[in-house]
């Protein structure tokens, strides 16, 4: 195992490390953990809580959401290299990201709402709410269903982690242009962009007032940490592995996150943070490492943290919400990777085949369209990226 020190460009540590980094793993399941104890403050003091927490601890916690896109950029991109088609590409995602998150909103729906609404049940389930709910199946995100949470510090809201499914959609959307433009082999292009973006809503972002300063990451952030992510993978030729080039980007980091008007600096030194401690490859210790239990615990925490909330009234206390949430969110997540999941992705080419199938002429063009102008060299495969 090379050293810290030794240095080596990504693309050659990714080969040290034998394409399969334990690094990302520790990294979406620490921050998905992350999320879960931010989002107990929100559910049990509310959003006034939240903002102030959010302005003081900004610097730390700033760079929560942007690294996940980051990671998942670098790992996304190194899944279309080796898809070899967009329209491959396209179907590995959709399958990677919407039978999870149907089964999360059925369970909201028909089973969680149901246990604890305040209304009646002919009422729950004939009110437009809950018809409506079924729209974060594709990305149309909606919060409320019908009395469930009403009381609670933050009412009427199912499950807010749901806020980043569309943006999550946009990425891949995004991506999807940038081959069919032939941008992955213009690389300097794309990064130009990404500066251009950069400068721009850093431009914007300094005549805010102050008060912008509580504001939760936007949107748009998380798409150019992506993109960040993507060009990671792209440049990790020319990209050093390198500690003393860690410890820099996570100082600016740092730095950059803890106003908000300079949040877009952030998101290269990010990523290089991001993609270093991913490619760090530690042993894999403990049954968090049997599954990619993430995206499980990241769809289904903020529900579970909510009806802690709901139940325990009297005890709405950080610590005790966090274990609760933690256990069940991690049962949740186990179940979620292992019966939902996983045997959607072991069964991957069987499902591509018939859609290819189904889709047929579409499926030829926008194949014929992609031109991967990649090696195989330096590629980097994860468990969520397929």
């Amino acid at each position: 195992m090379a050293l810290p020190g030794r240095k080596v460009t990504l693309a050659e540590r990714i080969e040290e490390v034998g394409g399969a980094s334990s690094g990302f793993d520790y990294m979406r399941i620490g921050l998905a953990i992350a999320i879960l104890c931010w989002h107990t403050i929100y559910t049990l003091h509310g959003e006034a809580a939240e903002r102030t927490y959010w302005a003081e601890w900004r610097a730390v916690l700033g760079g929560l959401l942007p690294m996940f896109f980051i990671l998942s950029g670098f790992l996304v991109a190194g899944s279309l290299v080796r898809a070899g088609s967009i329209g491959k590409f396209l179907s590995l995602r959709a399958l990677r990201l919407y039978p999870a998150l149907a089964v999360e909103v059925l369970l909201s729906a028909l089973i969680l709402g149901p246990l604890l609404t305040k209304a009646p049940l002919s009422d729950y389930f004939s009110s437009a709410q809950f018809w409506a709910y079924f729209h974060n199946i594709v990305g149309y995100i909606t919060y409320p269903l019908p009395g469930l949470f009403t009381t609670n510090p933050v009412p009427n809201v199912t499950n807010v982690s749901l806020w980043t499914i569309p943006f999550e959609l946009e990425c891949y959307i995004l991506l999807t242009v940038v081959v069919l433009f032939g941008l992955h082999s213009r690389r300097a292009l794309l990064l130009a962009g990404l500066i251009a973006l950069v400068a721009y809503k850093t431009w914007v972002l300094a005549r805010l007032p102050d008060v912008w300063q509580s504001a939760a990451p936007q949107g748009r952030l998380l798409v150019a940490s992506f993109v960040a992510g993507v060009l990671a993978f792209l440049y990790r030729d020319r990209i050093p592995w390198r500690f003393g080039l860690f410890a820099v980007a996570l100082v600016l980091q740092l730095v950059f996150t803890r106003d908000a008007a300079t949040a877009y600096l952030a998101v290269i030194p990010t990523a290089y943070v991001t993609v270093y401690l991913g490619l760090l490859n530690p042993r894999k210790y403990t049954f968090l490492m049997r599954g990619d239990y993430s995206y499980g615990l990241y769809l289904f925490a903020f529900p579970i943290q909510q009806t802690y909330a709901q139940l325990f009234a009297q005890h709405r206390v950080g610590w005790m919400s966090i274990a609760f949430s933690l256990c069940l969110g991690l049962a949740y997540a186990a179940f979620s990777w292992h019966c939902i999941e996983k045997p959607v992705l072991r069964r991957k080419k069987e499902i591509i085949a018939k859609v290819s199938y189904a889709f047929g002429p579409v499926w030829r063009m926008v194949s014929l369209k992609y031109r991967r102008g990649q090696t195989g060299a330096g590629l980097v495969a994860s468990s969520a990226d397929d």
